[in-house]
């Protein structure tokens, strides 16, 4: 299972050196959006933006009622990484059909759906052992 562990991590590297990557640009005043799309005179699609909206606000409900029916109790960053992308990827497919946008559209979220199914396996218990620090 070494491959399914360097996936992981590697799609873990991605989306963290991406997420450093627009925040240093949009500190410059260049909005990047997904995968690389720099929002030059355009702006941001709407079912972009809304479907990161929604999928933050929904995985904050998400966490909210977990606290509310099982108290608190700590949640490995790989669990909340697991649970945004699961609904990243629904929501997203959701907007996007809604917003009627072209088929090559849905790459977005077929490659999020990917990245969830690849996080899923690798953060079950029997692997949570490639997560920790040696």
């Amino acid at each position: 299972m070494n491959w399914l562990r360097m996936t992981s991590n590697a799609i873990i590297l991605f989306f963290t050196l991406w997420v450093a990557y627009v925040t240093i640009t949009a500190l410059f005043g260049v909005t990047v959006y997904f995968p690389f799309r720099v929002a030059g005179a355009e702006s941001i699609p709407e079912h972009r933006w809304q479907s990161v909206r929604l999928s933050v606000f929904l995985t904050f409900a998400y966490y909210g009622v977990i606290h509310l029916v099982n108290g608190s109790r700590e949640v490995y960053p790989i669990h909340f990484l697991r649970v945004y992308l699961l609904v990243l990827t629904i929501v997203g497919t959701l907007v996007f059909i809604r917003s009627g946008v072209p088929l090559y559209e849905y790459a977005v979220p077929v490659f999020f759906a990917v990245c969830t199914v690849i996080v899923h396996i690798a953060s079950k218990p029997r692997f949570k052992k490639y997560f920790a620090r040696k």
